[in-house]
């Protein structure tokens, strides 16, 4: 079900032709195949977990839903490790939407699934700070 390709280029925007790169999302080609956005095998579409993912040079796109793309919201949806020093608490507030919205952070990306829990820094740092338990921790004890 998930793609990553090596040198090929897996973030193009909306109004690029299939060989162009956009130069804000041309670092993020590091791509978090466990929380992150991926290809799909079988329609080459941009998913996160179960929901469609789409963006232009100013908002990604989950599912219809708008969040503001900034350099710090692609470093949490793309990278294994992000820089916990560039990402500010207006982008983790976006952060914390979109795993709620795509169940990206369970197994199998079911609803009603275990979260994935690993040892990487993504799940350790950002992950588990948001989900215990089924109960929400809040996004400002995220150290």
């Amino acid at each position: 079900m998930r793609s990553i390709r090596g040198s090929v280029p897996l973030f193009k925007t909306e109004s690029e032709s299939e060989t162009d790169v956009s130069p804000m999302h041309s670092e993020y080609m590091e791509n978090d195949p466990t929380f992150g956005v991926y290809q799909d095998n079988i329609d080459s579409s941009f998913k996160i977990g179960r929901s469609g993912f789409r963006y232009n040079d100013k908002h990604v796109i989950v599912d219809g839903r708008k969040y503001k793309a900034t350099q710090e919201l692609w470093e949490l949806l793309t990278k294994f490790k992000p820089d916990k020093d560039a990402v500010t608490i207006k982008d983790r507030q976006a952060y914390k939407q979109i795993p709620f919205l795509s169940n990206a952070h369970r197994v199998n990306c079911s609803p009603t699934a275990k979260i994935k829990a690993n040892r990487g820094l993504k799940y350790t740092r950002y992950i588990s700070q948001l989900f215990t338990d089924k109960n929400e921790v809040p996004w400002d004890s995220v150290q």
